[in-house]
């Protein structure tokens, strides 16, 4: 089944924005306003984790945000919009991380980088924010899964706003293999990344294929298994 064709339109609209003062700046009435504007980036993340981007409407973000569409509109324009921000809202915090994990790692390690000790760092930030069980987080971590498996989604949007950070990652990996291919590194993430991405989406397959011995929300039995499989998997076809 093909996708919808998006619609590009020429003409430039100017849609609010909130304001970059902390919340305890903020009168009442933009107190206000960012929390409209959350609550809607909120009912839309659940929504589309769940039901992707065709799979909900503009009206069915206003009624779970408790708003009505005019709102939607009003604050971001089009249902790609606010699509667009959805992903991108929680984007910046970790890859800054993320980055910051990475460069740290590096600063600590010296001329002694290990395939594990890079994955650690790249995965730490991840596995930080899993533990927490935050509904918002679980939800855009479902929805990056499914805009990564998505030919209209998963090549434009993921490199534009992933590729830096993996970048920094296969730099480090390069280190602690010089002898790899490029060609093998980048397979090698591919598949790295498609792991990472199944136990992102939490979709209860685990507990099904196991017969409720494995739990998609159990951080500590994933994280450490899946450090030890991405390591395996990074020096058997880097190294071989």
């Amino acid at each position: 089944m093909t996708a919808p064709t998006k619609k590009i339109s020429t003409r430039k609209r100017q849609y609010r924005t909130t304001t970059k003062k902390t919340a305890s700046e903020l009168n009442p009435k933009d107190l206000q306003s960012l929390q409209t504007r959350n609550e809607i980036l909120d009912a839309a993340e659940e929504l589309f984790a769940y039901h992707g981007l065709y799979g909900v409407t503009v009206r069915n973000i206003a009624e779970k945000a408790g708003v009505d569409t005019a709102s939607v509109h009003y604050y971001f324009g089009t249902k790609d919009q606010v699509f667009e921000t959805v992903f991108e809202r929680r984007t910046h915090t970790i890859n800054k991380a993320r980055l910051m994990a990475l460069d740290h790692y590096e600063a600590e390690a010296g001329d002694a980088i290990t395939v594990e000790g890079a994955v650690r760092a790249f995965l730490g930030p991840i596995l930080d924010n899993d533990q927490q069980n935050d509904a918002g987080w679980r939800n855009w971590s479902a929805l990056v899964a499914l805009a990564n498996n998505s030919k209209e989604w998963g090549g434009e949007m993921m490199s534009r706003y992933f590729d830096k950070v993996i970048h920094r990652f296969i730099e480090l990996l390069r280190k602690a293999m010089p002898e790899a291919r490029d060609e093998d590194l980048y397979w090698a993430y591919q598949m790295f990344s498609g792991s990472l991405m199944v136990i992102q989406a939490s979709t209860g397959r685990i507990e099904l294929l196991s017969g409720g011995k494995c739990s998609s929300d159990d951080v500590d039995a994933f994280g450490e298994r899946l450090v030890a499989h991405a390591t395996a998997g990074f020096e058997a076809v880097c190294q071989k």
